[in-house]
């Protein structure tokens, strides 16, 4: 998985991103944006504001057994955070990360999701679960299938706290039908996805280092196996002129352009 740092060279990570489907910016965010962000996280955290999603109702494994279990109202997600602050708002439209992803996009325009991700996601130590290896694009749905996702540790991530991982160039990956569960996540044993999984990258992430992913790329996450609770800000992208098909969910909610 390739790395970069100020300053970016916007070819070199263009064909980066476009050979693997997944790249990592180490300290894009300042620690001032990262304090802010996360300060104003643990408020809406705190207030417990729907709408929000709680880890008992994906039931994931390890997830707590229901809502009335202990743990039940663990909240694994708040959703809709560009609407909860300017501070959100601020981030997801940064003029400097909208103009990588309109290189990444190939577009003069680019445009926020607030359907899909636009979420602050948690990973407490003792209610959280593992997400299996899966494509976003699972549930998207959108004219053309280019989508890009800026993941922004507000903390340190690793595999010991449920740290995300990728597999590099799984974006052009062709797999058949029953590689997958009815949930749509990848059956990691099946023989077609070995290969792949076997190629999985666990990055270590500090505070304010950021990773963007195509839509496509095959990700996954464990539990949290630390005593601390991890922190992460996700939002995602597509280019203007790729409009959500009518009357999915993509489309219930309208899209903001990032101006240049």
């Amino acid at each position: 998985m390739l790395e970069f740092s100020h300053p970016i060279d916007l070819n070199a990570l263009r064909i980066a991103f476009a050979e693997q489907g997944v790249v990592v910016l180490r300290a894009f965010a300042s620690a001032e944006q990262v304090n802010a962000i996360r300060d104003c996280a643990m408020q809406c955290l705190q207030a417990r504001e729907a709408p929000f999603e709680l880890e008992a109702s994906l039931a994931y494994p390890g997830a707590p057994a229901s809502t009335e279990a202990q743990g039940g109202q663990t909240i694994r997600r708040l959703r809709g955070m560009v609407a909860r602050s300017p501070i959100f708002m601020e981030w997801a439209t940064d003029a400097a990360l909208s103009k990588l992803m309109r290189a990444l996009l190939s577009s003069d325009s680019v445009t926020l999701t607030q359907v899909h991700h636009n979420s602050l996601m948690t990973k407490q130590p003792s209610f959280s679960s593992d997400t299996l290896w899966h494509r976003d694009l699972r549930y998207w749905r959108f004219t053309r299938p280019e989508l890009v996702s800026c993941w922004l540790a507000l903390g340190v991530e690793s595999p010991e706290n449920g740290g995300l991982g990728f597999i590099p160039h799984s974006h052009m990956a062709q797999l058949p039908e029953d590689a997958f569960d009815e949930r749509e996540f990848l059956l990691a044993t099946h023989p077609e996805a070995v290969p792949w999984v076997s190629q999985a990258e666990f990055p270590t992430l500090a505070a304010g280092d950021v990773v963007l992913f195509d839509a496509r790329t095959f990700h996954a996450a464990s539990r949290n196996k630390t005593n601390a609770t991890k922190y992460s800000l996700v939002m995602s992208y597509h280019a203007s002129d790729n409009l959500p098909l009518a009357h999915s969910r993509s489309a219930a909610q309208a899209g903001i352009v990032c101006e240049k």
